[in-house]
């Protein structure tokens, strides 16, 4: 689950999360969607430490600025943009601008996202699917447009990683089924756009990780989602997660983030199409399957 925005949890972005400096992304230009926590804070906090530079797209302006004010304070290089991604003409914007400022794009993480903890279809509202569509399937397709265009013209090339989800490969109980279409959507975008940059040196990789410590899970253990929706978690949930709470139960978000590095570091000759990472005791429900 990846979030752009997410309720009023206690932990507004993860300060905790200090990566290790390196210079692996030195000369690099990345932009990240969603940076202003959860996954995409972890990502643009692990590239602007190994000397990328990056930047940093969100919505919430508060959160925004202390992201931004604490990566540059371990002297990270970034530039922070607040916008809406499922508006083409932010997001046709904020390329125009990095390119502008900084020559071109080589990395784009597409992080930003809406969870839906939706009950059965019959319940589901329209305003619910578009409202998870939008952020989740419309604006990868306008940031990876974006991206490409840029990409395209450029010799070497570039990356876009998007992020997914277990929902990606499989549907893991009952409900949830506007989340779980938008990410099955983005992973068929995935394929599609891999064979469009074969040749150009565009590499497309869909990095899949479920049940991360992130606001968005955290709130779902006061049994909501987005801020004030009652979540949906019937045939979801295992005994450890019963027991213990979700979010106590998910992975540390440094291990997406390092993931994330993994794969914007490798050279154009090498494909990486899918990585999936979710907690061991997920291993029943999950298999090899996402």
């Amino acid at each position: 689950m990846t979030d752009q925005h997410s309720g009023n949890p206690s932990s507004t972005f993860v300060p905790d999360y200090v990566p290790a400096p390196g210079s692996s992304l030195t000369g690099k230009r990345a932009i990240i969607t969603g940076a202003a926590s959860g996954i995409g804070e972890a990502v643009a906090r692990i590239f602007a430490a190994h000397q990328a530079k990056v930047v940093l797209v969100d919505k919430d302006t508060e959160r925004l600025k202390q992201v931004t004010a604490s990566i540059e304070q371990a002297g990270g290089t970034v530039r922070a943009v607040e916008a809406d991604v499922t508006e083409e003409e932010a997001v046709v914007r904020f390329f125009a601008e990095t390119v502008e400022e900084w020559g071109g794009v080589d990395l784009l993480v597409n992080s930003a996202g809406r969870d839906s903890l939706a009950p059965p279809v019959t319940e589901v509202t329209l305003e619910e699917w578009h409202k998870t569509i939008g952020p989740n399937l419309t604006a990868v397709f306008l940031c990876c447009r974006e991206a490409f265009r840029v990409m395209e013209r450029q010799e070497s090339g570039g990356r876009v990683i998007n992020m997914g989800s277990s929902s990606a490969r499989l549907a893991s109980g009952p409900g949830h089924s506007p989340y779980r279409a938008s990410k099955h959507g983005m992973m068929g975008f995935s394929k599609n756009i891999l064979l469009e940059g074969r040749d150009k040196n565009i590499g497309v990789t869909v990095v899949n990780p479920s049940h991360v410590k992130t606001p968005m899970t955290e709130i779902i253990d006061t049994g909501l989602y987005d801020g004030d929706l009652p979540a949906y978690t019937d045939g979801w949930l295992d005994e450890k997660e019963l027991r213990e709470g979700i979010h106590a139960s998910c992975i540390d978000v440094a291990n997406v983030a390092e993931v994330t590095l993994y794969v914007a570091t490798r050279t154009p000759d090498v494909t990486i199409p899918q990585i999936a990472l979710y907690p061991t005791h997920k291993a029943h429900r999950y298999g090899m399957e996402v």
